[in-house]
């Protein structure tokens, strides 16, 4: 199957801006509960949502093939309405808080706190990354899906590498990022709707 350059660009889209968001926690509790924790709690967020994507991937091709454009739609669909909330509740209070002063632990050994901290935050946006990935992935592939989630995450850690310390994860309000994932998501939704919609049609 071709690589498709635009679901590619949806999952890069709502990739970078989970990860962004989850950026947010993961810079605080490096500072607070080492690297180390924070580390080890990111690859056991990331690595459980990865298990979890090729069980629903297979699970979800034992459908029948012509219900697969109905399932993606609906994915995607539904998770563009819930972006849009989060963008419509992020309007509502755009007075954010100022930056935090940075904090002494970066160095810290291995603790549960960081630990738990970091796994829950990749898990909580690595859930919704995954509801993206396996709408386009069942209609274009998981190649094309996975490459999008690969640049946003290459994206973000250079983001992440470069502006260590800036406090830039908490100056760009996430709301902008989810309103502008949330058009691109909803609107790549009605296009595999009107497939489905074409198909049964046919």
């Amino acid at each position: 199957m071709a690589l498709s350059w635009i679901g590619s660009l949806i999952t890069f889209q709502v990739t970078f801006t989970e990860l962004f968001i989850a950026a947010t926690v993961v810079a605080a509790a490096s500072y607070r509960f080492g690297w180390r924790s924070v580390a080890l709690g990111s690859f056991l967020g990331g690595f459980g949502v990865a298990v979890l994507a090729a069980v629903l991937q297979v699970a979800a091709y034992s459908v029948a093939l012509h219900w697969l454009d109905w399932v993606s739609a609906l994915l995607l669909l539904g998770f563009g309405l819930y972006l849009t909330y989060e963008f419509i509740t992020g309007l509502k209070d755009t007075q954010g808080s100022e930056p935090r002063a940075i904090g002494t632990g970066w160095a810290l050994p291995l603790n549960a706190g960081g630990i738990s901290v970091a796994a829950w935050a990749l898990a909580a946006e690595g859930l919704e990354i995954l509801v993206v990935w396996l709408g386009v992935s069942l209609r274009q592939g998981a190649a094309t899906a996975t490459l999008g989630v690969a640049i946003g995450v290459a994206v973000i850690a250079l983001l992440g590498i470069t502006l260590r310390g800036t406090g830039v994860f908490r100056r760009v309000p996430p709301y902008v990022l989810d309103g502008i994932a949330a058009v691109m998501v909803t609107a790549y939704g009605l296009y595999f709707l009107r497939l489905a919609v074409l198909a049964g049609s046919a």
